[in-house]
């Protein structure tokens, strides 16, 4: 009998019954659609908006996620869970696969975001620099990752979300970040599946157009 699966199951019931009650779902630092904001300015290079977002969806998550890493321990998240039944696996260099808990898990897509961003030959940041063919390929790895990061927080932190009052800003965030990969087609709707219902009621705040 696998308890672990039972106690994953209580713990997204539990989630699920505290990010789905409207006074949660709908707190918010900007009401409305977020499109206005997302759409690819006339002045811009796709690539290069795609590469100013991503930096600025990289360091609010990272900081979102430090106020609550005190709560992600070993011991308390020893998988990088999404729910109950989903554990995310990390991938290597080697490309093996590896069980790790939600911390180490987080820090290696932080460590590995973070080098790809320092590497100017994948990520350019210098006026006039190409990007690379493969760049858009590279941006959507890194919202798979960020798209687990908030599905774990959610599932599994919600309480502590609560517990310190960044719903509103962590929903924002959120959204925005959905709304972005969204208009250009960096998600695959399937990684939202262990809270598809949150995106629902996400959806219904702010036309992210996911239904």
């Amino acid at each position: 009998m696998n308890f672990f699966s039972k106690d994953a199951s209580k713990r997204q019931n539990e989630a699920s019954r505290v990010y789905l009650q409207p006074e949660f779902a709908s707190a918010s630092l900007v009401k409305g659609n977020f499109r206005q904001i997302c759409v690819l300015p006339k002045t811009l290079d796709l690539n290069e908006w795609l590469a100013v977002n991503t930096l600025d969806f990289f360091y609010y998550t990272n900081l979102f996620y430090e106020s609550i890493a005190e709560f992600c321990t070993v011991n308390e998240c020893p998988t990088m869970s999404a729910g109950a039944g989903v554990d995310y696996n990390w991938t290597d260099s080697r490309g093996k696969t590896v069980k790790l808990p939600a911390p180490q898990y987080v820090d290696y897509f932080m460590t590995w975001t973070q080098n790809i961003l320092n590497d100017q030959t994948v990520f350019p940041t210098k006026s006039g620099a190409e990007f690379p063919r493969d760049f858009q390929s590279t941006i959507r790895q890194i919202f798979k990752q960020l798209l687990r990061v908030f599905v774990h927080m959610y599932s599994t932190h919600v309480h502590h979300i609560q517990g310190l009052n960044l719903q509103s800003h962590l929903n924002t965030l959120f959204a925005h970040l959905l709304c972005f990969g969204k208009e250009f087609d960096l998600i695959d709707r399937k990684d939202l599946s262990p809270v598809q219902d949150f995106v629902n009621e996400l959806d219904n705040v702010h036309a992210l157009g996911f239904k």
